[in-house]
């Protein structure tokens, strides 16, 4: 699902991983993409589209990706995501 107006960041070949651009001026004008090793790639345009971009790339990662290390590396930043969101915060 492409339409072909993501990030350009790294172009022509920019490799693996999500990239975002935002506007500071204007929310709506977000727009980020993601590819991954095993081919999947989406890309979104929107600030809240960007914002459910990101969810399905990090669940992608976690779930999805037919490659072990990936899932692996992404069940990783999950585990300290979680740590890291329910430890006390110490005044």
């Amino acid at each position: 699902m492409s339409t072909g107006i993501g990030p350009t960041l790294g172009s022509p070949r920019p490799g693996f991983g999500i990239r975002f651009r935002f506007d500071s001026k204007a929310l709506d004008m977000a727009a980020a993409d993601f590819t991954c090793r095993c081919g999947h790639a989406e890309d979104a345009v929107g600030y809240a589209e960007v914002q459910a971009l990101a969810v399905r790339y990090a669940r992608h990662r976690r779930e999805a990706c037919p490659i072990p290390e990936i899932r692996a590396a992404g069940a990783r930043e999950y585990a300290a995501l979680q740590h890291s969101l329910s430890k006390r915060r110490r005044k």
